[in-house]
């Protein structure tokens, strides 16, 4: 397996990781911590949806990357920022929430993919 397939794999596991929370996570979070005010509850609802975009942006940013490397130094160094990105998802679940960990799985795997791609 080439670097570049690796890196396209991580990135669609932050896709699904992104779509998973788009379609299982991000109505009952809400709907679980809705203040009663609706002025704080569409802030709340405006953050949770800028975190969904951040999983997104991170995807995306890791196929541009997935496409410029290995044999481009910048295609490279975008996908250590994904790497980046994607350790930091699994360390703060861990870290925050330690029962929701299985919801880390698809960046696991993602970092663990870019990481592997970079070595080989």
């Amino acid at each position: 397996m080439r670097a570049h397939d690796l890196f396209v794999a991580a990135a669609i596991l932050m896709l699904i990781d992104a779509v998973a929370y788009s379609l299982g996570a991000l109505r009952p979070l809400h709907k679980a911590l809705a203040p009663r005010d609706p002025y704080l509850s569409q802030r709340l609802l405006l953050n949770l949806m800028l975190a969904n975009a951040g999983l997104y942006f991170s995807a995306m940013f890791a196929f541009v990357g997935a496409f410029a490397a290995p044999p481009s130094a910048t295609g490279i160094a975008v996908m250590a920022v994904a790497l980046a990105a994607c350790l930091y998802s699994v360390l703060t679940v861990l870290f925050l929430t330690p029962r929701d960990w299985g919801h880390s799985i698809p960046r696991a795997l993602a970092a663990m993919a870019i990481i592997v791609g970079l070595v080989v």
